[in-house]
């Protein structure tokens, strides 16, 4: 007779984190995902958004990925003036099943992963389309996805010498310049605007709010030719710097067509070159000129945190972190 395991693993934020799991393992793991995405098997369907305002929302992100034998579920709640209430924007709970039984085996915080597969997305994005000669980034927004990214991208953009930070919270922009340019090889400095971020860069993160429904903030004039675009979203940018761009490329087209927000300063939706996973497995050209400004916009896809949540379970398993509830 077999033993049922009738408990389920619970991680907290600080469980997660301390499986070691870090922007290595999600580089490999979002790579990974995107070569599963482009042999077309898998479950990933659009997440229904939830809104409970006009800028606050809650998102339901189910996917089954049967390469990597992952499957699950990310709630995500995303409430921009929660840092005014001592809690985090971005939070969550990402669910996973076993796949031979259903059972539920694991219930962790997503805040973590969250932030890692998106700034891994961006950093597989960068090494196809960004010029490996980068020597300039800037980056808009000093947050948590700022810092993800970072850590992500210096491991793909070795030629980075400068970075500039632009944060509405002036004190933002400079807490994080002293901490993230601790002991690196590159410069990182406070600028006086987006526009000064943007202008002169190589590689330019937007990495902000949610800006939705508001007028665009950063101008396609500002864009230097051969740059390369990472939107944490679409939110902000000039509609026109997504039309011109000589190439769009996003993680799913079925997401981004059904997510990208249509409102009177995106009265409809931009042409899409290619999904990043085509690239990745060699389907596609990425970066073909070195003057070619090419936007990568990733809307988030569930295979990506599923995928990465079944290896930090693997870990938590296997270094007995978490906590044992009756299921």
């Amino acid at each position: 007779m077999v033993e049922i395991d009738n408990t389920i693993l619970y991680l907290s934020h600080e469980d997660v984190i301390s499986t070691g799991i870090g922007p290595a393992e999600a580089f490999e793991t979002a790579e990974e995902v995107l070569l599963e995405h482009s042999k077309k098997y898998y479950q990933n369907p659009p997440k229904p958004s939830l809104y409970l305002s006009e800028h606050d929302f809650i998102d339901a992100m189910p996917a089954y990925l049967p390469g990597l034998n992952a499957v699950g579920i990310k709630w995500l709640s995303a409430f921009s003036s929660n840092h005014k209430r001592g809690l985090r924007p971005i939070q969550g709970l990402i669910i996973l099943n076993d796949v031979t039984t259903g059972q539920p085996v694991t219930i962790m915080d997503c805040g973590y992963i969250t932030a890692l597969r998106t700034a891994a997305v961006s950093a597989v994005a960068a090494k196809y389309l960004s010029d490996p000669k980068s020597a300039v980034m800037g980056i808009i927004g000093a947050g948590t996805q700022a810092r993800a990214h970072l850590q992500a991208l210096k491991r793909v953009l070795k030629k980075i010498e400068c970075i500039k930070v632009y944060d509405i919270n002036e004190v933002a922009a400079h807490r994080f310049a002293s901490t993230m340019g601790e002991g690196e090889s590159f410069q990182v400095k406070p600028v006086g605007s987006a526009e000064m971020a943007i202008r002169d860069s190589d590689v330019v993160l937007t990495a902000t709010g949610n800006l939705m429904g508001k007028p665009p903030i950063f101008m396609e004039k500002w864009l230097k030719r051969g740059s390369h675009i990472i939107p944490v979203h679409n939110y902000g940018w000039e509609w026109s710097a997504l039309m011109h761009a000589d190439k769009l490329v996003v993680d799913d087209y079925q997401q981004y067509s059904t997510t990208f927000h249509i409102d009177s300063y995106n009265p409809h939706l931009p042409p899409c070159y290619s999904e990043l996973s085509a690239i990745v497995a060699g389907l596609k050209k990425g970066r073909e000129r070195n003057d070619e400004v090419i936007v990568s916009l990733h809307a988030g896809i569930a295979l990506q945190d599923i995928a990465l949540a079944t290896k930090v379970y693997a870990a938590a398993k296997a270094n007995d972190i978490g906590k044992r509830l009756l299921f």
